[in-house]
């Protein structure tokens, strides 16, 4: 499974950056700055037994729905602001 890619094309588009990093086991991890946590985005290279769990995505889902929030908001503030201006 390879988040990496995503995570490097999520962060060409935002300010707030999500860091990526190498353990010395293989495994690469990802520092979330909205939800202050670390996961794992990659396997272990070296260890079987270390691999991304459910809860890893699930934080990473929460980290771009914390990022994704702002513009959504704004979204909405449009297209009601759109409404507006068709029954006007």
């Amino acid at each position: 499974m390879r988040l990496t890619e995503a995570i490097n094309a999520f962060n060409e588009s935002t300010e707030q950056k999500i860091e990526i990093g190498a353990t010395r086991d293989g495994r690469m991890t990802a520092e979330l700055p909205r939800v202050g946590r670390g996961i794992l985005v990659e396997d272990a290279t070296f260890t079987e037994n270390v691999k991304v769990t459910a809860a890893d995505i699930a934080w990473l889902c929460e980290e771009a729905r914390r990022a994704a929030a702002p513009g959504l908001v704004l979204l909405e503030a449009a297209l009601a602001a759109l409404a507006e201006l068709d029954n006007a």
